[in-house]
């Protein structure tokens, strides 16, 4: 504790102060825009964070400072080439995504502009370890995916509505987004969660709870021509010349297409919080269906009778599990990587 003491200190007293690059105009129009205050100073600590979440900002801090050269930062992350090492990384990752993925993701993208003293920024040695756990562990491993997404929830869905965005031309102009607005049941992960607009009027039960609680809200965004699998990001079809959705979405089953979401359905979601831009007052922030990784996209119905489907048993649970038994197998999976 004495030399974790010792660190904070020493990261207080060289925190740089500086102004944030500004991005002029936003990246996209369509269904949120999520404001989020801004990081002011390289590192921005609490004092409900966990340990191991303390412990990954003070680490990555150092490594910034002092590694001279993105080199350097390629010789190190190629030092992690076993579990043992590797899980170490996962584990700090993993905590610091759970306390706050915007602050994390803040970190990771705004330190660079701000520090006065970083040689690499945050941002690339999380992109070098993320490209070394693919290689060592497999680009599609469930235990990649459990460490890079940055929330897990169990939500039900109150409403879906449609729109575009107006600033995308990828296939075509304007890009379609389905709005969803929903209610968080249970989080897997994530303890401060961005809090969604609620769906006004709304009093129907969740988990027997009376019509007149407090839900815990949440947005989702996601174009309807996004791949659910493909290389990390959001990806487009661009396989059809027919620009109209109804002919991309025919040529593309991999897309999550129109009803991938449906209201008074429950679900089982891993969402991105995807950075939009900075204006220079906030940061702007949506979630998105965190696809990439399982052909599923990230979105796991529950059906019916209460049992979670996943067809192409990623997770190796089976494709269709009770839902207590899937939360059971997958926190089992997630203490393989926080326990010590």
């Amino acid at each position: 504790m004495f030399t974790v003491f010792v660190l904070m200190l020493s990261i207080i007293s060289t925190t740089g102060f500086a102004q944030r690059r500004i991005d002029s105009l936003p990246t996209t129009m369509g269904c949120y825009r999520q404001p989020v205050t801004p990081i002011s100073q390289v590192l921005t600590l609490h004092s409900d964070m966990p340990f191991d979440c303390l412990l990954g900002y003070i680490y990555f801090d150092t490594l910034c400072r002092g590694l001279g050269s993105y080199h350097q930062a390629d010789s190190l992350i190629g030092l992690i080439n076993s579990w043992d090492t590797m899980k170490v990384f996962m584990r700090y990752m993993y905590r610091m995504q759970e306390y706050n993925a915007d602050l994390y993701k803040e970190y990771l993208y705004g330190a660079g502009d701000i520090a006065t003293n970083y040689n690499v920024v945050p941002g690339a040695i999380e992109h070098k370890f993320w490209k070394q756990m693919n290689e060592k562990l497999g680009p599609k491993n469930k235990l990649n995916y459990l460490a890079i997404t940055p929330v897990i929830v169990h939500i039900r869905v109150v409403d879906v509505s449609s729109s575009s965005d107006s600033l995308c031309s990828n296939p075509i102009w304007p890009q379609p987004r389905k709005c969803v607005t929903a209610i968080v049941i249970d989080t897997i992960k994530g303890m401060h969660l961005r809090q969604g607009t609620p769906f006004l009027g709304y009093t129907s039960k969740v988990n027997n709870q009376d019509p007149q609680t407090e839900y815990s809200w949440i947005n989702i965004a996601y174009s309807p021509l996004s791949t659910k699998l493909n290389e990390r990001g959001d990806a487009i079809s661009l396989s059809t010349a027919d620009s109209s959705v109804s002919a991309i979405l025919l040529d593309c089953p991999d897309c999550y297409g129109n009803s991938v979401f449906l209201p008074d359905k429950e679900y089982i979601v891993f969402l991105e919080n995807l950075f939009l831009d900075y204006n220079g007052t906030y940061s702007y922030y949506e979630y998105v269906p965190y696809n990439s990784y399982n052909h599923e996209g990230g979105v796991f119905p529950i059906n019916p009778t209460g049992n979670v489907q996943v067809p192409s048993n990623y997770f190796g649970y089976g494709t269709s599990i009770p839902l207590n038994t899937f939360k059971n197998l997958l926190n089992a999976d997630i203490e393989s990587i926080i326990s010590h």
